[in-house]
């Protein structure tokens, strides 16, 4: 039996409850649907709520579950997470940014998505690394 590599799991743990935050996109789907926002931001934000409720029962399987389907679902739940920041890039640079991140500016949305996509990989990563797969995969 492998022990837990407990620091790698709660890093990963507390930047997926996080994702939390990713609720407030809520506000550009209703942009988007009273013609506000491009549509474009449509499926950026829906992907944000997604993860967003997601998250809590995520966090919850890294802490206190093992076995294939989890460790296999955390790494998809990243890889979705990366896909979603990927596409909000691609959407800050070819439409106006979404009313509710004006504030922010475009150039610091940029950044921060760029930081939470190398920290999506980080905990990829460490899911990948030998001592999590091997603490996740072995029999119990």
């Amino acid at each position: 039996m492998s022990m837990k590599p407990r620091g790698a799991i709660i890093a990963i743990a507390v930047w997926t409850l996080f994702q939390l935050v990713r609720l407030m996109a809520f506000s550009i789907t209703q942009d988007v649907s009273a013609g506000i926002d491009s549509p474009a931001w449509m499926f950026p934000a829906l992907m944000d709520v997604f993860i967003g409720i997601t998250a809590p029962f995520i966090a919850y399987m890294i802490l206190r579950k093992t076995g294939l389907a989890v460790w296999t679902i955390a790494i998809v739940w990243f890889a979705l997470s990366i896909s979603d920041h990927l596409d909000a890039i691609i959407t800050t640079l070819t439409v106006p940014i979404a009313h509710s991140m004006q504030s922010m500016g475009s150039s610091m949305f940029l950044v921060t998505l760029i930081i939470n996509t190398v920290l999506d990989l980080v905990a990829i990563k460490l899911l990948a690394g030998k001592k999590m797969r091997s603490y996740y995969l072995s029999s119990r």
